[in-house]
């Protein structure tokens, strides 16, 4: 019994570390202070008035969840004009930058 849970425990070891070396990987060139300034511009849709009329809660969001949302965006996968055109100007570094910024932010 035993050695089946030091084996269970080396295997989440390894799943966790594993996802964090992902989640790290993902966000290469990630600055939340920059970020922050980025977000001066979604702010203007998504805030407190915009969660009212259908516009999406984005603070507090896990990385991961926030990148795939925007890339599905940028590529058209999701619909939404002005999303679409919002993520068609961001690269790499501004999608990062933007997810670890909102993640850091409390789910409000």
């Amino acid at each position: 019994m035993r050695s089946k849970s030091i084996l269970l425990l080396i295997v989440l070891s390894f799943f966790l570390t594993n996802k964090l070396c992902a989640e790290q990987k993902q966000l290469i060139g990630a600055d939340a202070d920059y970020g922050e300034h980025l977000f001066g511009e979604c702010v203007t849709c998504h805030n407190s008035t915009g969660l009212g009329q259908g516009i999406p809660k984005i603070t507090g969001m896990k990385t991961s969840q926030f990148i795939t949302k925007i890339l599905a965006y940028k590529t058209k996968e999701k619909e939404n004009a002005v999303m679409q055109m919002v993520a068609e100007r961001l690269g790499e570094e501004e999608i990062n930058s933007l997810a670890l910024y909102l993640s850091k932010l409390k789910w409000k």
